[in-house]
């Protein structure tokens, strides 16, 4: 499974140390940390946070232009702000950014324990997907025909098998949509090592190549399905509902 992830960010190690240890009694949240809202950005991308905790004055590029960074990539991320700042302007700012919530500084440690329980305990637990393929495209169907479907789904795309590995090996995927044919690491690669590091992962191969020998090679190595290039958005819902079905 994929599990629940946090990511705080501070450019104080005291204050992330704090919100850490907060956490500390909370089974299940894998606890990510950055110094900066450029590291921040990158590692939202890479684990695709399920809350972030955000300070808004940092060096580089600040609490305030890393949340614009992180909304424009998944609209839906949870950013919740840190501050010792009490100027409204900031406030404005931050809301008219669509963050989700504020703390100031300093705060009550079990505060922060409070919200990533609520967060843990919401329900429909997302679905989280990886798909890869070097064309964008393919990931762009993909992409839209997950988000036609009644579930939720949080998606992180992948345009290389050594980045989709990476990526699974940072935070697990529920569902992976792998493309066969990619450079750096090829789809039967990535899914040896993200077999590895997620056996309950349920892994569908995408493929132009119909033969008997590429669908049995795929899941010799541990696929639970393929699907044949062109597909259409009906035969992509048909995987999610047959995952759905195997997941319980």
């Amino acid at each position: 499974m994929s599990g629940f992830t946090v990511l705080i960010v501070d450019d104080s190690r005291s204050i992330r140390t704090i919100a850490k240890n907060a956490m500390g009694m909370l089974r299940g949240a894998q606890i990510v940390e950055a110094g900066d809202g450029d590291s921040a950005v990158k590692l939202y991308k890479q684990h695709m946070a399920d809350i972030v905790f955000m300070d808004i004055t940092m060096p580089g590029l600040n609490g305030l232009e890393a949340l614009a960074a992180i909304k424009s990539f998944d609209p839906a991320a949870h950013v919740v702000m840190l501050t010792a700042e009490s100027s409204l302007d900031t406030v404005v700012k931050a809301k008219e950014l669509k963050a989700d919530g504020f703390i100031a500084k300093p705060f009550e440690p079990a505060r922060i324990a409070r919200m990533v329980a609520d967060r843990m305990a919401q329900e429909p637990k997302p679905i989280h997907v990886l798909v890869a393929d070097d064309a964008r495209s393919i990931r762009t169907i993909v992409r839209r025909s997950l988000t036609s479907l009644p579930h939720v789904f949080r998606i992180r795309e992948a345009e290389d098998g050594a980045q989709v590995a990476d990526m699974a090996e940072a935070r697990p995927a529920d569902l992976v949509f792998l493309d066969i044919h990619m450079p750096n690491q090829t789809g039967m690669e990535a899914l040896i090592r993200i077999r590895k590091r997620s056996p309950e992962a349920h892994i569908v191969m995408l493929t132009s190549d119909a033969s008997a020998g590429a669908v049995s090679g795929a899941k010799a190595l541990g696929a639970n399905d393929y699907i044949l290039k062109p597909f259409t958005a009906d035969q992509l819902a048909s995987v999610v509902d047959r995952f759905v079905a195997a997941r319980g």
